[in-house]
């Protein structure tokens, strides 16, 4: 376990990870690690997928069935592994349902940031943000033209940490086939212009960019995509 909580004005650690989807054991690795909190950045819950080849559309309520039995299980173990340790998520595009509610069944000390509570305060640190993405197709979960109105509010919140599915427009965002089109230039233009104290951004949605970091604009960008990787924060 990660032993004794950081004060406020320590360095902890950050066991981040990211889309897993249907492979729970790299979310089992970032809670049995040494790090002080966890944090899931969406799309660590497995998928149904398309099973109506006649129509080949996404169906959101057999995925939530579906996700509500798969997960179930999973958060047990999560918690178990956790202790009483914090961890912080945010769904993804592809979490159709909350992360919280099973976590908190079992005993783990969990702050999820969702629409109503777009920001949580960890070890001194205020960590805000937004789990929708830019629209693909229409099929899956938290898909928009715009994120504007989600980004404004997640910057009022005045966040030390920046949390998302999504990335940065051209930064960390090349998804599996390699091209840069899977960021938000919405989120890329507040994060370049709008006054903010943010020092550190974690996401994930772009796996090509997954377990990379990259420092720019006076900001550590971290990509947790099909990774689980421990990160040091000041």
């Amino acid at each position: 376990m990660g032993g004794c909580s950081p004060q406020d004005d320590e360095m902890f650690s950050v066991a981040h990870v990211s889309d897993s989807h249907n492979n729970p054991s790299l979310v089992r690795q970032a809670c049995q690690s040494n790090a002080d909190v966890v944090l899931i950045t969406g799309d660590c819950m497995n998928n149904l997928g398309r099973v109506n080849r006649t129509e080949y559309q996404i169906s959101p309520h057999a995925e939530i069935k579906f996700q509500q039995s798969w997960y179930r299980k999973q958060a047990k173990k999560w918690a178990k592994d956790l202790g009483d340790r914090p961890i912080i998520a945010i769904r993804g595009n592809h979490d159709f349902i909350d992360y919280s509610p099973w976590l908190l069944h079992y005993g783990a000390n969990v702050h999820e940031i969702t629409d109503d509570n777009p920001v949580v305060e960890v070890f001194g640190k205020r960590w805000a943000g937004f789990r929708q993405v830019n629209y693909h197709i229409g099929e899956w979960s938290g898909e928009e033209h715009s994120l504007k109105s989600h980004i404004q509010r997640a910057f009022k919140c005045k966040p030390d940490i920046l949390v998302t599915h999504i990335p940065p427009s051209g930064i960390l965002d090349q998804n599996s086939y390699g091209d840069k089109n899977y960021g938000s230039s919405e989120l890329t233009g507040a994060l370049s212009y709008y006054e903010h104290n943010i020092t550190h951004h974690f996401f994930g949605h772009a796996h090509a960019g997954g377990g990379k970091v990259l420092d720019t604009l006076n900001i550590r960008f971290i990509n947790g995509a099909k990774h689980c990787l421990v990160h040091e924060v000041a």
